[in-house]
């Protein structure tokens, strides 16, 4: 057999063909400090939650009741106000996590996913602050507009509860776009209409306590726009550029 025949009778292996290499993109569940703080605030609920249903169905109540005196029996005790901290930090939480999948997302130029638990205590931080502002501008205009304490008590009441309600109704949300990141676009979206529908709700129990004649539309159209649209712009751009400087 000559060298050319030898040559044409040998089989040829054909070398697999490798994938180009990926770099990894780290996610939320894999990073132990944001784990070890979604677990810290699921725990104090849970130790909080001794009530059972009882306990969100007064907070939910809070959302949407006017009645300005409360029943006779009605007791707020320690759990309950240690039930409404604990969901207030979930809130947080999730709001940081809702941020930072979001900003991940959109702008994956960011790089944030290298510094997960550092981008989503930021974001949580910064919620938070959101919060507290909120609540404190709350107190303000209360004690300027509301004709009782009563008034401005039911009004915070309902925020506090709106606020608790969105934490239980984004929890599902960011935990699916954890676990499917090929649906998260959908989840985003969903958490999006969220916050808004607790909004809506808080902003009609406010628009029902404090109208009171026609002058009320103008003061209402102003709070719309000072309290309710702008201050979603701020976090939304003071999440990005902090996100930017991490």
């Amino acid at each position: 057999m000559t060298q050319q025949q030898h040559t044409h009778t040998t089989p040829i292996v054909a070398l697999p063909q490798g994938k180009e290499c990926k770099p990894f993109k780290n996610n939320p569940l894999d990073d132990t400090g944001t784990v070890g703080l979604v677990l810290l605030v699921f725990f104090f609920i849970a130790i909080a939650f001794k009530g059972g249903y009882k306990y969100i169905t007064d907070i939910a109540n809070h959302l949407f009741s006017i009645r300005k005196r409360q029943n006779a029996f009605e007791i707020h005790t320690t759990s309950e106000t240690f039930l409404m901290i604990a969901l207030i930090a979930n809130t947080c939480i999730m709001s940081g996590l809702a941020l930072y999948l979001g900003i991940d997302y959109w702008h994956p130029e960011l790089q944030i996913s290298h510094h997960v638990f550092k981008a989503v205590a930021f974001l949580t931080l910064l919620y938070g602050v959101f919060f507290l502002a909120q609540l404190l501008l709350f107190h303000i205009l209360g004690f300027t507009f509301a004709r009782s304490n009563e008034d401005t008590r039911l009004w915070l009441d309902g925020f506090k509860s709106s606020q608790a309600i969105l934490g239980l109704l984004l929890s599902p949300a960011v935990f699916i776009s954890l676990l499917y990141p090929s649906i998260i676009f959908i989840m985003i979206i969903l958490s999006i209409i969220a916050y808004f529908i607790t909004r809506i709700i808080f902003i009609i129990k406010g628009f029902r306590i404090f109208f009171n004649n026609f002058d009320s539309y103008i003061y209402f159209i102003l709070y719309l726009c000072t309290v309710e649209i702008v201050p979603v712009f701020l976090i939304c751009a003071g999440a990005f550029n902090l996100c930017k400087t991490i």
